[in-house]
Parts: structure tokens; sequence; C-alpha cells
């Protein structure tokens, strides 16, 4: 998807600047100016309000009416443990920013205290300020440290996440090629219904994942039986419009991953449900399908086919079952986990 495409690229682009700014902060060979504008830019590139708003600060200096709170999720980098001096209308103090903290400390270098003729005990007194200024700024400059290497662990973890989901992409999109062709189209069906932002469009995508758990359904599960019995001991349905137990079924029989498969299931179960209430006449928008629903379904429709891929054999497995009748092979969109 384009937009995808697009955040995609952003957040690799931000990654990259992260790590730009941490060389400049540990290198030390840039005006603290600059690198907290590269910061400032980090943070309009991630949306951070907050730390748009705290950089701000911490560029021009803080107001004398200051309340920590205003900087939301920024508030842990603020410490009040800094120089201030006193605003020339209000003579009120405030704390300055670190541009203005690192001009103090240039005018008050030896080579600086030199020029002016102060005498010697004048000199010693601006070089423990100096000295003093020095270990506030390296303080204060540690915060910003920290905000970019969040940011870079963030994106770091982010990818690591993207690269693994891409991985399980590709072996759901290996096994549809094999087994299911028929479920390719579907696929394009789902790429193209989300990039329309309407609920309408996000029930077609929902449906094309219907139906593909359906194909899928059909390769590894034959329709033999109605009922099967889990790990649990419970009984259910494997009739053919039950095609999300006949799946779960297969997997319970020939997978250990136990945990995964059962918060699979409680998740789609419940958007499958969501789908259809929110095709209920009178349902306000808190029964209506959302785009993470969605997106959430996708996910998991391809750890589900991922899975699948993993039990390299696929062929007719014995269930624990109950004796079958003959019954309606006919497609149900949302059927409920029985």
């Amino acid at each position: 998807m384009v937009m995808d495409d697009y955040q995609t690229s952003n957040l690799r682009l931000a990654k990259e600047l992260s790590n730009v700014i941490l060389g400049d902060l540990e290198i030390n060979q840039l005006p603290i100016s600059q690198i907290l504008m590269k910061a400032k830019r980090l943070a309009r590139m991630l949306h951070d309000s907050d730390a748009q708003k705290w950089l701000d600060y911490e560029i021009m200096g803080y107001p004398v009416v200051f309340d920590p709170e205003d900087l939301g999720s920024c508030k842990k980098y603020y410490t009040s443990d800094r120089p201030v001096i006193r605003d020339e209308k209000t003579r009120r103090p405030h704390s300055i920013g670190l541009p203005h903290l690192e001009s103090y400390i240039n005018s008050t270098k030896i080579e600086s205290v030199s020029k002016i003729g102060a005498n010697e005990s004048q000199k010693m007194q601006i070089l423990n300020k100096h000295h003093e200024l020095v270990n506030d700024f390296e303080r204060l400059k540690t915060t910003i440290h920290n905000y970019v290497t969040e940011v870079n662990i963030s994106l770091s973890v982010g990818e690591f996440a993207e690269d693994i989901f891409e991985d399980t992409r590709l072996a759901a999109d290996k096994f549809i090629r094999q087994n299911c062709p028929r479920a390719g189209e579907q696929l394009l069906a789902i790429n193209e219904r989300m990039k329309y932002y309407d609920p309408e469009s996000f029930s077609q995508a929902l449906h094309a994942v219907q139906k593909i758990l359906v194909i899928v359904a059909d390769t590894v599960v034959p329709v033999g039986e109605k009922i099967y019995l889990d790990k649990k001991g419970r009984e259910r349905s494997v009739e053919p419009h039950q095609y999300l137990n006949r799946i779960f079924s297969y997997i319970e029989s020939n997978s250990r991953n136990d945990p995964v498969l059962f918060m699979i299931e409680s998740e789609m179960a419940y958007i499958f449900a969501k789908s259809e209430k929110s095709h209920e006449k009178n349902k306000g928008s808190q029964g209506r399908l959302s785009k993470d629903d969605v997106e959430l379904a996708i996910i998991h429709m391809y750890l589900i086919i991922a899975e699948i891929a993993k039990i390299q054999k696929i062929e007719t497995i014995y269930l624990k079952t109950l004796p079958s009748e003959d019954y309606d092979s006919s497609f149900k969109p949302a059927p409920d986990l029985e």
C-alpha cells in the first residue's frame, strides 16, 4: 500500500536521523542548538508533539510560569535543577535552555576570561563558575541523549518486529501460491480495499480475509466430520461453514504453539462477531468495524497461514470425532466458534 510504504520510509529516515543525533551528542563537534533542531525534526517525523514542545523550551528557554505536566510524556526528561536567569520585564527567575547555557560556558573559558583584564581572584571565581556550568550542561545534555536513545531503540525494535512479520508474510504467501492459489485473488482484493478509509471498504477487506481462511480450511482439513474434541475436552463443530474451527483443529493437532493459537482464535472470533454486529440496523459508531480491526484480522490471518506452513506435510489428520451425517456446505461469512 502506498500509505504503508510512505510510513515505513519515514520510520527508516527517523531511525537514521536518530543515529546521526546520537553521534553528534557523543562526539561534541556541533553547537547544541543545531543538535536540538535535528532532535526537533526527529520529533516532528514521529508526530511527537510533547517532544516538540519540550525541545522548543530547551532551544528558547522555559517560561517564567511553567508546569512540567505540560510536557506530557516528556516530563521525565525535564529537570528543575538547572541554571536560571531573571526575566528582563518581570525580573522573575526562569530556567534557561541549553544553547543559552552553552553561550555562558563559551564566555567563561580561560581564554575569554584573560581578555577582560580580571584579577586573579575574579578569574578564579569565573573559572569555578565555568566548571559548574559545564557540569550542568553535560547533565542536561544527557536528557536529550536519553530521549534520542529511547526513540532509536523503539524504532529498532519496530524494525525487528517488521522483519519478523515480513518473514511470516512471505511464508504465508508461499503456502497460498503452492497449495491454494485461488486465495491469491483475495489477497489482491484486501490490498485494494484497504486503500480506502470507509466502513464499507473495511467490511469488504474483512470478507476477503474470511474467504482466504475458508479456502485454507478446505485445503488442510477436508470436510468429513461434524464434531471435533479439542485438547480441553470441548466439542467443537467442524462442519463446512465452521472454517475457523476446522483450521484451529488442524493447527492444534499438529502444532505445540497453543498460547499463540488461543490468542489468535479469541481475537478472530471477536472481530468477526463485531463485523456481524456492524451490519445490524440501529447500531451506533460503537459497533462499527474500524481500520484497526481489519488490520488486526489481516495480521492474524498471516500468522495462522504461516503456522500451517510450518507443518511440513499437509494431509488429512485423524481428529477425535463423533459420527457425522450429511450436511450442507454453504459458506457463512462470520461463524461463531463453539
